[in-house]
């Protein structure tokens, strides 16, 4: 089998209804493998088994009844295909019942197989009476019942084989295409030989032996030793499997349940997600209450943003980072009590005001991306970058290229991916005429322009230089910018001329050259060529990566040096500062250049004369 029509399925219902059994009646697997659990007889925490069918393996994940212990039924609900809820015949449907039910329709599961315990303690009639109860329960679910089954521990080879075959033959539900790896781990644990042993579901893309993995609440990148599937080793492993990974560069104590394993620089983490929420009743404002994402539980504040009958828009906000996805389920609990669940729509809130974040929620739940794309582009006038847009929008960087390409009032960068409001490039382009307005002989294209605009992508600056001269505004020669009254006759002669005016007037504390070049308004790489001139010229002397002295001046500094060692036998930093006080980092260079004369001998921080 190639694994691709293999299921997971949830376990799920009340204390003491059977769930245990009826697993260890399909395969063996006893759920309740601690002391703790064989001595109350419930299962504690998450268990999970596997069962081969003709045409597929089943992963089991029996998830606990206990009410204070729900919070695992929600870590297990992540990524489940099926549900399969256990009822038993003599009690019906239990608190923990509907709370199964309630968590699996807010997390999105699509269809369930119910199974009706302890058959044999109850007349026929009652048996009826608890489908009839089932059935009508379900009506008002999002998720499709499958079939119900009846299952007796007593004789359970009289109804394992029927349903097995519901187990075979159950629709496989879409596996929801990420774009990358999500792995939210629910265990970790260390094995004698093997070290650092994870378990988890695997969701969004497949993984390979060797292939390195981050973990995110760690920011940790570590190595994928060896993939185990159903308790047998893999090479690789799929999307919505059950997976154990074994871990190098890093130790079983480093992690806990709920940490993100994914790809480097796939996700980020962000203290405020905003959501929409689902509720029997509206929360209240700053309700501190727990959310459930993944295998992730984390005390969140809630910050009511829009409210509707039973649904609204939401802020949450933690002092711990969340790491999400778009349109990732969500639950949230207060305690005991189910608050409700939602989707996740932005896992990076976006700090703006409330009447520009309310439409943006509205088209992201609508998964309308054009026009959430031109709302972002306005909140982030210096540019909003589509890099994550796996992460924020479930979109791969094609996807979010052919939507951003398509919108006709913005700028697009499709090389850095980074969207910019046309506003903002007239306003940039007022800056870029500003510059030419103060400067008439200001040489500049999009690189040198840089220095000033960080924000600005290249493309976005060639455009605006451009557009100028389309315009008319400047001037073009070659590859540079220049103003319509600039007086230059030959710029490399200007250049060069104006380098080196300045170098003599600053003498012994010359600026670095880019600086030089950000001062002069001159383009970056035109400047480098003048430098390289002047001092092939010898005019210029380069003494480290950033410091340039006019030859003259530095021929002053030896003499000055020199003077000062024949009048104190020595030179150091102390003393050269009380004739030149300049930055040591001036200084040292300066003693450092002392140090190419055969006459110079260095002792300790002290410069001598050999020969005096």
């Amino acid at each position: 089998m190639s694994g691709e029509n293999d299921i997971i399925v949830g376990l799920a219902g009340h204390i003491d209804h059977g769930k245990t059994s009826f697993v260890r009646a399909l395969n063996g697997f006893d759920g309740d493998n601690t002391a703790q659990e064989k001595e109350r007889g419930i299962t504690l925490d998450l268990s999970f088994s596997h069962l081969s069918l003709p045409n597929r393996n089943v992963a089991f994940i029996d998830v606990p009844g206990h009410e204070k212990l729900i919070k695992n039924m929600i870590a297990g609900s992540f990524g489940i295909d099926v549900l399969c809820l256990v009822v038993a015949s003599d009690d019906g449907l239990m608190p923990q019942s509907f709370e199964h039910l309630a968590i699996a329709n807010i997390l999105g599961v699509q269809s369930c197989i119910c199974v009706l315990s302890k058959v044999d303690k109850v007349s026929k009639e009652t048996l009826n009476a608890r489908k009839c109860e089932i059935e009508s329960v379900f009506k008002d679910l999002q998720i499709a019942l499958l079939g119900i089954y009846e299952f007796s521990a007593l004789t359970p080879e009289s109804y394992t084989q029927q349903i097995t075959q519901a187990l075979d033959l159950v629709p496989k539900p879409p596996n929801r295409e990420l774009g990358m790896l999500m792995y939210y781990i629910d265990r970790a644990f260390s094995l004698s030989g093997s070290g650092c042993v994870v378990t988890g579901t695997l969701l969004g893309a497949q993984i390979t032996q060797g292939q390195k993995v981050f973990v995110c609440e760690l920011n940790k990148e570590v190595a994928i030793r060896q993939i185990q599937i159903h308790d047998t080793p893999s090479d690789t492993a799929t999307p919505s499997h059950r997976v154990a990974l074994n871990l190098s560069g890093i130790s079983a104590n480093e992690l806990s349940r709920g940490m993100l394993i994914t790809q480097k620089g796939f996700v980020r983490g962000s203290n405020f997600i905003d959501v929409y929420l689902h509720t029997q009743q509206p929360p209240k404002n700053n309700t501190i209450c727990q959310l459930y994402l993944g295998t992730q539980r984390i005390n969140v504040r809630i910050n009511i943003l829009s409210e509707g009958e039973n649904a609204s828009f939401a802020c949450l906000c933690a002092e711990e980072s969340i790491y999400s996805v778009f349109w990732q389920p969500f639950v949230l609990r207060n305690g005991n009590i189910l608050l409700g669940g939602g989707r996740v729509l932005n896992p990076i809130s976006d700090p703006m005001r409330k009447k520009d974040k309310i439409p943006l929620l509205h088209r992201l739940l609508e998964k309308d991306f054009q026009n959430a794309f031109k709302i972002l582009s306005k909140i982030h006038r210096h540019g909003f970058g589509l890099v994550c847009a796996t992460q924020r929008f479930g979109l791969s960087h094609s996807q979010a290229i052919s939507i951003a390409s398509n919108i006709t009032d913005i700028f697009f960068d499709s090389k850095d991916l980074v969207l910019y409001p046309l506003s903002e490039l007239e306003n940039l382009k007022t800056q870029i005429l500003d510059i030419f307005l103060k400067n008439k002989n200001a040489l500049v294209s999009a690189h040198s322009l840089q220095i000033k605009f960080r924000w600005a992508s290249l493309s976005f600056l060639q455009d605006a230089l451009d557009s100028l001269y389309t315009q008319h505004f400047i001037l073009k020669q070659n590859s540079l910018y220049l103003a319509k009254n600039n007086q230059i006759q030959n710029i490399d002669e200007y250049i060069s001329q104006k380098i080196y005016s300045i170098y003599e007037n600053q003498k012994f504390s010359p600026i670095a050259p880019y600086n030089l070049y950000d001062e002069l308004d001159i383009d970056r790489s035109l400047g480098d060529r003048a430098l390289k001139n002047l001092c092939l010229a010898k005019k210029i002397v380069r003494l480290n990566h950033n410091l340039f002295i006019t030859a003259a001046a530095l021929n002053d500094l030896n003499v000055l040096m020199r003077k000062i060692i024949k009048q104190h036998t020595y030179i150091d930093i102390t003393l050269f500062k009380k004739y030149l006080p300049l930055s040591r980092k001036y200084l040292i260079s300066y003693l450092e250049y002392l140090d190419n004369f055969q006459d110079i001998y260095k002792e300790e921080h002290k410069r001598k004369l050999k020969f005096t």
